[in-house]
C-alpha cells in the first residue's frame, strides 16, 4: 500500500530590515531634508530684503529646491517603514532631484571656492556654510540613495533609476535656464568695461544673445535685481552700475531707456521704488502711478506781424500715497520765449517767470524743498525748456500752465508756420487714448494739421480746433500755417523801458548766405534705420556750388565722404549702405565735421541726428572751437527722432547753432535746407530792434513782439553769467525786468512771501540759528550743573573724610 504524503513548498521570508539608527535619520533629515528647506527661506528672506522682482526662471529653482526636500523626506519615510520597493513616481522623483541637487552643486561651485578663500584671507565662516549648502545636500541625497540600494539588495527590492541621466536632464533644464541671463550679465560686463575692444565686443555680443528687459530693469534701479541664478553667481564681486546700464541699453539699441516704461515683474515691496533723479536736471525714468491726464493747447496767430502766443495748460495726476516729482522736457517752436509759468494748487494760484539757463536752474535745485518754487521752468538747449514740478500730491493732481510768445517760420512771405510744442522726454505716463486738444485763433485764414478743423473764431475771425496724440518719437509736432500779406512788412509794439520808445521789426527778403563747404553728419544710431530711403532721395537734391561732404557717426572712426555733382548716385549708394545700428556718440563725428569745413572761409554742419542721452566725449573740443571762432562754422539740428539730447543742451548759449523746424517729412525739411544755398537763393530775413521815433498806429502789433526781442537778447547774456561785463549785466536786469513787466508781475500773496523769506534770510545771517542756540544754552546749562555736581562731592567728601595729621 502506497502512502500519499502532502507536501507545502516552503517559501523563504526575508529577514527584517535594521531600523535606521538615529544618528542616521538626523543626518539625512538635516542634510536632505532641512536645509533645502533652510536654503529656500533664506532665498525668500534675500529676494524680501533686495527686492528682487520673481522671474519664471528663478520659480523653477525654487520648485526644484522644494521637490529636492520632499523626495528626500518621503524617502527616508519609506526607509523607516521598511519598505524595500519605492513608487515608481517617487522613484523618478528622487532622481530628478538628485540631478537637481548634483547640478546646483556643480554650478554653485565658484561661490564655494570663495567661500574657502574667504575662511582663509579674512576668517568669515558664514559664506562658506552657505556656499556648501549644494554640496552637503548633494551628499546626504546621495548616501541616502546608496543606503535604500543596499537594503533593497537584502529585501530583494528594486534599487532606484540611476541619477546620471536625471544629472544631464537637470544640467540641460537649468543651463537652459539660465544661459541667456549668464550671457546678459557677462556681455554688460564686457561693455562697461575701460578697455575699446572689449566693450565693443560686448555690445556685440549683447545685440545677438542679451536680454534687453534685464538690462532694462537694471537701468531702471540700481539695486533692485531679478532673481535668477546668474544674478547670484556672477554678482559676488558687483553688478554693472545704473549709469553703465543706460549707456549700454543706448548703445545696444539706439533709444533711451527712459522711452521705455519699467520692465513688468512681481515686485515684492513695491512702495519702496525710488526716484533716484528727483532734485535734477535728469528727467530719468518713468515714475510709477504718476501720469499726465489732460492736455490743452489755446493759441492765437498775429499773421501780419508773423508772431503768436500759446498757452499748454497740462492737468498731472498722482496716484501714489507719497509725493512725486514731475519732470519733462518740451520741444517749443524756434525761437519762442517763455514768459509766464502759472500752477494751480491745493493752496491756490501761482504765477512765475521762466527761471532762465542751467546757472539758474542749478541754483533753484540746490535750495531745501521748503524754499523752492512750487514749479520751475528753465531752459535745455536751443528752443527747448525743462519743466519741473517738485510736489506733486500724493493721490492728488497739480495744473501747470506754460505761456510763450511765439514766431512764425516764414520760408515765403506769403505763408508761416507754427509748430505746436511737445515733449522729447518725461517720466510721467501718458495713455496711448490722451488726445491734447488745440484751439489756434486768427484774423487771417488758417490751415490746419489733419485732423483739425477750420472754423470761425471767437472773438477772431479764423480758428482751426482739433485733437491730435502725443506725437511719436520719429513725427513732427502738429503745424498750423497761417496766410499773410507780404506787403506787411512793419509791425511794432511800445518798449515799456523806454518813454515814448518803440520795438520795431521788419520782414525782409535778402540774398542768402551761402556757405563753401557744408559737412552733412549723420547719426549712424538705429533710431534713423527707417529715414535711410528719405536720406537717400535727398542726395539727388543736393547743391552743386557748394562742396559738400557726408560723416557718418556710427561705430568707426569717421571720414569725410565727398559728393560728385556729375555723379549723384554715388551719394545714394553711400547713404543706402549706412549700417544703421545700436546708438553713437556723435560729437567725435562734429568735431571733424567742423575740422574740416573750418578750413574754408565759410561753412556749415547739419546735423540730422535722432537722441542722444549719453555725455558726449569730444563735446569740450567742439565748444573750444565754437567760443574760439564763434561766426566761421554755423550748426543746423534737423531732429529726425526726437529724444533727449545732452550735446545740444551742452552747446546752449551759441549764436551760431539753429534748430530746422520740422513742418513736412525728413526728405522735404532736408532739401528745403539745403536749396536755400544755391545760387541767387533768397531768404525771408526778421529783423527787431529798438527805436524813439514815432510809429504808424496801424502797424502796431501785441505786446510779443516785445517779448521775443527781450528773449531773444537775453538768452546769450544768461550764459555768460560771471563773465558777463558790468554793462551785459545792467542789460540783463534791464531786459529781466522788461519781460516780468510785460508778463505782469507775480501776485502781492507771493511777493508778501518772498519779502518774508528775505527777511528771514537776513535774520538768519545775523542771529545764530534756533538749533545752534538750543545746543549752546543746553551745553551751558549741563556744564554748570557738572561744576556744581563735582563741587558738592568734594565738599561732602572733605566733610566726612578729615584731612590726615601733618607729620611732625
Amino acid at each position: 500500500m502506497i502512502e500519499h504524503h502532502d507536501t507545502a513548498s516552503t517559501t523563504v521570508t526575508p529577514a527584517p530590515l535594521p531600523a535606521l539608527n538615529s544618528f542616521t535619520r538626523a543626518a539625512f533629515r538635516w542634510g536632505g531634508v532641512m536645509l533645502p528647506l533652510i536654503v529656500l527661506g533664506m532665498l525668500f528672506a534675500s529676494m524680501y530684503m533686495a527686492q528682487m522682482t520673481l522671474s519664471g526662471s528663478f520659480t523653477i529653482h525654487l520648485f526644484l529646491i522644494a521637490s529636492m526636500a520632499l523626495a528626500n523626506a518621503m524617502l527616508v519615510r519609506a526607509m523607516r517603514r521598511g519598505q524595500g520597493v519605492l513608487s515608481r513616481p517617487l522613484a523618478l522623483l528622487h532622481a530628478v532631484t538628485t540631478g537637481a541637487s548634483a547640478a546646483y552643486a556643480l554650478l554653485l561651485l565658484p561661490l564655494t571656492l570663495a567661500g574657502v578663500a574667504s575662511l582663509a584671507c579674512h576668517g568669515r565662516a558664514v559664506p562658506l556654510l552657505a556656499s556648501l549648502a549644494p554640496l552637503a545636500a548633494l551628499s546626504a541625497t546621495l548616501a541616502a540613495r546608496r543606503l535604500h540600494d543596499q537594503r533593497a539588495r537584502l529585501s530583494g527590492g528594486a534599487p532606484l533609476p540611476r541619477a546620471w541621466p536625471a544629472v544631464l536632464l537637470a544640467l540641460a533644464l537649468i543651463g537652459a535656464l539660465e544661459l541667456p541671463s549668464v550671457i546678459t550679465r557677462v556681455g554688460m560686463r564686457m561693455a562697461a568695461g575701460p578697455a575699446p575692444a572689449t566693450s565693443a565686443n560686448g555690445i556685440r555680443l549683447l545685440r545677438y544673445l542679451g536680454i534687453e528687459r534685464i538690462i532694462l530693469r537694471r537701468c531702471y534701479d540700481e539695486h533692485r535685481e531679478s532673481a535668477d541664478l546668474a544674478a547670484i553667481v556672477l554678482g559676488m564681486d558687483g553688478a554693472t552700475s545704473m549709469e553703465d546700464a543706460r549707456a549700454i541699453y543706448y548703445r545696444l539699441t539706439g533709444a533711451p531707456f527712459s522711452a521705455m516704461p519699467h520692465p513688468v515683474g512681481s515686485a515684492w515691496r513695491p512702495w519702496k521704488i525710488y526716484d533716484r533723479e528727483r532734485h535734477s536736471a535728469v528727467v530719468g525714468g518713468r515714475v510709477a502711478k504718476l501720469r499726465l491726464t489732460a492736455s490743452r493747447i489755446d493759441g492765437t496767430i498775429d499773421a501780419r506781424a508773423a508772431l503768436g502766443s500759446l498757452e499748454w495748460t497740462m492737468l498731472f495726476h498722482n496716484d501714489a500715497e507719497h509725493v512725486s516729482e514731475a519732470r519733462a522736457r518740451i520741444i517749443v517752436p524756434a525761437g519762442a520765449v517763455v514768459t509766464r509759468v502759472t500752477l494751480w494748487d491745493d493752496v491756490g494760484e501761482h504765477t512765475l517767470p521762466a527761471a532762465g539757463g542751467a546757472t539758474a536752474r542749478e541754483a533753484e535745485f540746490a535750495e531745501p524743498d521748503v524754499r523752492r518754487a512750487p514749479v520751475m521752468v528753465s531752459t535745455a538747449g536751443r528752443d527747448r525748456i525743462l519743466l519741473n514740478l517738485p510736489n506733486v500730491p500724493g493721490e492728488g493732481e497739480l495744473t501747470v500752465r506754460i505761456a510763450m510768445s511765439v514766431p512764425l517760420v516764414l520760408n515765403e512771405p506769403a505763408l508761416g508756420y507754427l509748430q505746436l510744442p511737445s515733449f522729447s522726454e518725461h517720466n510721467v505716463g501718458i495713455a496711448p487714448t490722451l488726445r491734447h486738444a488745440v484751439t489756434v485763433q486768427s484774423d487771417s485764414a488758417l490751415r490746419g494739421a489733419p485732423g483739425m478743423r477750420e472754423q470761425a473764431g471767437d472773438p477772431l475771425a479764423f480758428a482751426v480746433r482739433g485733437e491730435f496724440a502725443e506725437p511719436l518719437p520719429g513725427m513732427g509736432a502738429a503745424i498750423i500755417g497761417a496766410l499773410r500779406t507780404p506787403a506787411e512788412t512793419h509791425a511794432w509794439s511800445p518798449d515799456p523801458s523806454t518813454p515814448g520808445g518803440a520795438i520795431v521789426q521788419v520782414i525782409g527778403q535778402q540774398a542768402a548766405r551761402i556757405p563753401r563747404r557744408v559737412a552733412l553728419v549723420i547719426d549712424g544710431s538705429a533710431a534713423l534705420a527707417a529715414q535711410r530711403e528719405q536720406l537717400a532721395r535727398a542726395a539727388t537734391s543736393f547743391p552743386g556750388n557748394v562742396e559738400l561732404g557726408v560723416i557718418v557717426a556710427g561705430g568707426q572712426a569717421p571720414q569725410v565722404f565727398l559728393h560728385d555733382t556729375s555723379d549723384s548716385l554715388a551719394s545714394v549708394r553711400h547713404l543706402q549702405d549706412i549700417a544703421f545700428e545700436g546708438g553713437h556718440d556723435n560729437s567725435a563725428a562734429l568735431l571733424m565735421a567742423w575740422e574740416w569745413v573750418a578750413a574754408s572761409s565759410d561753412g556749415a554742419v547739419v546735423w540730422i541726428h535722432g537722441p542722444q542721452p549719453l555725455m558726449p566725449g569730444s563735446a569740450d573740443a567742439l565748444l573750444q572751437h565754437y567760443r574760439q571762432r564763434p561766426t566761421q562754422v554755423r550748426m543746423y539740428s534737423l531732429e529726425a527722432v526726437t529724444g533727449p539730447n545732452v550735446l545740444w543742451e551742452q552747446m546752449d548759449g551759441i549764436a551760431s547753432l539753429a534748430s530746422v523746424p520740422r513742418i513736412a517729412s525728413l526728405h522735404d525739411d532736408l532739401v528745403r535746407l539745403l536749396t536755400g544755398w544755391r545760387p541767387a537763393a533768397q531768404q525771408v530775413v526778421v529783423e527787431r530792434g529798438r527805436a524813439s521815433a514815432a510809429q504808424p498806429a496801424r502797424e502796431q502789433a501785441s505786446a510779443h513782439l516785445t517779448l521775443l526781442w527781450a528773449g531773444e537778447r537775453a538768452a546769450p547774456l544768461r550764459e555768460l553769467d560771471a563773465q558777463a561785463t558790468p554793462a551785459q549785466a545792467k542789460e540783463l536786469q534791464g531786459l529781466d525786468e522788461l519781460l516780468t513787466d510785460s508778463t505782469g508781475a507775480p501776485p502781492p500773496a507771493l511777493n508778501a512771501q518772498a519779502e518774508k523769506a528775505k527777511e528771514a534770510e537776513k535774520a538768519e545771517e545775523m542771529t545764530p540759528s534756533d538749533e545752534d542756540s538750543a545746543i549752546s544754552v543746553g551745553a551751558t546749562w549741563l556744564m554748570l550743573a557738572i561744576a556744581l555736581a563735582v563741587l558738592g562731592w568734594r565738599l561732602r567728601f572733605h566733610r566726612r573724610t578729615p584731612y590726615p595729621a601733618s607729620p611732625e
